[in-house]
């Protein structure tokens, strides 16, 4: 059989991934009178958001979906569209069940010992503290850039958390918010994020943090509202292969459809970029950068239940444990309750005590299921024994995502500098690895699509 030939087109940009950052950036260019093609290599759009079925037309998270009150920008961007958010569920007390004691509280801070207590305000502060002396555009100009980017994180707090109880929290937060085990982290990536995402306390809280609200018919609302007003813009199930530059424009070469345009803006994470042939080269800092470039292993578990009886017994649905497998538990019900959804995160082995895998868990879907309704048991008592369903998003078994959320390893920001933003001619990037704030949220999404546009516009004047 002859070969399919393949469809040529012309646009002023070309956007490579139909994530949120990549069909913002296209919606933005639309806005400011340039014409755009989408080219995304999945079949569906949204990136690492994506809505699982849980039946009756309702849908659950299992990917990023978390917004607060200052992601100015997300919040935006949702009005635009005409979509809203409503609240995580927090009415009720939250479960803290540490070395089999089980106990239940009210407000943000378990219920620790004193000493505990004690030592994780020392170690927040001074994490805050050298945060502060991070540039939030540079942050490899600090001072100490170079010694806070050759240790991790987990290093770090196996050396300042005097207590097991105070380290296990950090570690906890930390590797929830990274889906890595914090002694892969670099602490200078880390003292920049608190710089830039509101700090300690607000990346760690629900109410009046950055796990405050969700979107109402879940996180890839945005994305297939933008997909809908882009129509044949967006080519879906056309994979990029090669970004050809010259002296005229660029030549952007996918498996349905070829290119030519001005601009080009590659919406994906640095490691999924290196699928794509570059001509000329790129850069070799940007290029290494590619090769060096890790996602989180992390994946979302969810146990649906007909109703969410937890509130029935004043409880929030929310944990913080030490079990093998519930770790940290969220109440992910749809906003009315009709069906009662518990979320727990998967996958970090490693991370530390508590948090470590064994290899049924980590290879045996069965045995991750039957292991979460256990904790779920020990948790929440008897009605959780009976889940209608297990749901479960696995993000390093995505075809086209090389993992979730994505970190910096010891030696990356101070060795690459500006390699995640900075243009190679006429190719820009975004996605929310390439935020100037809140990077790794939906936030930083918007943010980097926003800034890869102004670059394009500024460009062309």
């Amino acid at each position: 059989m002859a070969d399919v030939p393949v469809e040529t087109a012309e646009a002023d940009v070309v956007v490579v991934g139909a994530g949120l950052s990549g069909l913002t950036a296209a919606s933005r260019l639309y806005q400011r009178g340039l014409s755009v093609r989408v080219l995304e290599a999945d079949n569906r759009v949204g990136g690492r958001t994506c809505d699982l079925d849980v039946g009756d037309g309702l849908v659950t998270e299992g990917g990023g979906q978390w917004i607060g009150a200052r992601h100015e920008r997300v919040l935006g961007l949702l009005g635009e569209l005409g979509l809203s958010t409503f609240g995580t569920h927090t009415a009720g007390d939250s479960i803290y069940l540490r070395r089999g004691t089980r106990r239940t509280f009210s407000g943000a801070i378990p219920p620790m010992t004193l000493l505990a207590k004690l030592d994780f305000a020392q170690a927040q502060h001074r994490l805050e503290r050298m945060a502060g002396q991070v540039p939030a555009a540079a942050p490899w100009t600090a001072t100490h850039a170079v010694e806070w980017d050759s240790i991790t994180l987990g290093y770090w707090l196996d050396e300042h958390c005097h207590t097991d109880e105070s380290k296990h929290l950090f570690t906890l937060g930390f590797t929830l918010m990274y889906c890595e085990d914090p002694h892969r982290i670099s602490l200078l990536k880390v003292l920049h994020q608190i710089a830039t995402s509101g700090g300690i306390e607000y990346m760690f809280s629900t109410e009046g943090g950055a796990q405050e609200s969700r979107i109402v018919g879940g996180a890839t609302r945005p994305s297939t509202v933008l997909a809908e007003r882009l129509g044949e813009r967006l080519v879906l199930g056309s994979p990029v292969t090669a970004i050809e530059q010259g002296s005229d424009g660029v030549l952007v070469r996918s498996t349905r459809i070829d290119v030519r345009c001005r601009r080009v803006v590659v919406a994906m994470t640095p490691a999924d970029v290196d699928r794509i042939t570059f001509a000329p080269a790129l850069p070799v800092r940007r290029a290494a950068l590619q090769r060096v470039w890790h996602n989180g292993t992390e994946s979302k578990l969810f146990a649906v239940y007909r109703r969410p009886f937890w509130r029935e017994q004043g409880l929030d649905g929310s944990a913080m444990t030490d079990l093998p497998v519930a770790h940290y538990v969220m109440d992910n019900s749809p906003p009315d309750g009709s069906v009662g959804i518990l979320v727990t995160f998967i996958g970090t082995a490693g991370a530390g005590p508590g948090l470590t895998w064994s290899d049924d868990l980590l290879d045996e879907p069965a045995a991750r299921e039957k292991a979460l309704v256990a904790d779920l048991v020990t948790l929440f008592g008897p009605e959780a024994a009976h889940p209608l369903q297990v749901l479960e998003q696995s993000w390093v078994d995505e075809p086209w995502i090389a993992g979730c959320v994505s970190t910096r390893a010891p030696g990356v920001l101070t060795g690459y500098t500006d390699a995640a933003t900075r243009p190679v001619d006429r190719v820009h990037w975004a996605g929310t690895e390439a935020a100037p704030q809140f990077e790794g949220y939906l936030e930083g999404a918007v943010r980097a699509a926003e800034r890869a546009v102004d670059e394009i516009v500024a460009a062309a004047r």
